[in-house]
């Protein structure tokens, strides 16, 4: 498959993953995201909790760095996944990830989970001050400079009802080389947001597993 994005679409492409998730690109040189994204495509999220994940409701709340077992269904049959949980005030989220797979880099103002096996997979998360609505007007003007995409309300389990940009087409029909999509999820007066990449062949597999960490991300206020 060929490339087909032009040189301006990547570089403001890459001007505007910078201002939100600046942290990952510094903690990674092989995270692309920030560097230069290949742009983007997911698999939509499931609306309904992970199988086998802990029920905040009835558990005290798990400490930054604590390990626990969990089971998910990938390619129609159960996983028992390692997960780690990952709380940062600044950014005020919490979440699960696999760390089996992922390695963890994180500073105040982000979190990047990148692939562990397959170069250029990785989960961002940022916080930008500007609302859901308007970040994703943003990402949906540079996005459709170079692609076809589709732009629609979506559900997580934990953080509730977000924006999903995805751009998997380009305006010629083509399928990129890296599919990646955008969730912008409200948190107060701004916003928390995810970009995943992955390649086409990862997409039953790594777009499975992000999407299950997603699932697992909790808005609980910035510690400013």
């Amino acid at each position: 498959m060929k490339k087909h994005t032009g040189k301006m679409t990547m570089i403001a492409l890459a001007a505007l993953l910078l201002m939100i998730l600046s942290g990952c690109s510094s903690a990674q040189d092989s995270t692309t995201v920030a560097a230069e994204p290949e742009v983007l495509t997911a698999v939509p999220v499931a609306e309904t909790e992970p199988e086998g994940l802990p029920d905040p409701v009835n558990e005290t709340r798990r400490q930054d760095g604590e390990r626990f077992e969990g089971v998910i269904m990938l390619e129609g049959m159960q996983e028992t996944v390692k997960y780690e949980h990952v709380r940062n005030d600044s950014l005020g989220i919490e979440l699960d990830y696999d760390y089996e797979n992922f390695e963890r880099h994180n500073d105040s103002g982000s979190e990047c989970f990148v692939s562990r096996y397959d170069a250029g997979t990785s989960l961002d998360i940022g916080y930008s001050p500007e609302s859901a609505e308007k970040m994703a007007d943003s990402f949906a003007e540079t996005f459709s400079m170079a692609y076809d995409i589709v732009r629609e309300p979506c559900t997580l389990a934990k953080a509730g009802s977000c924006i999903r940009i995805d751009a998997s087409v380009t305006k010629d029909g083509q399928t990129p080389d890296l599919l990646q999509a955008v969730y912008i999820i409200p948190a107060g007066e701004g916003s928390i947001v995810a970009g995943m990449q992955y390649s086409f062949e990862a997409a039953d597999g790594f777009g499975k597993r992000f999407n299950e960490i997603l699932n697992t991300l909790e808005i609980t206020g910035r510690n400013n």
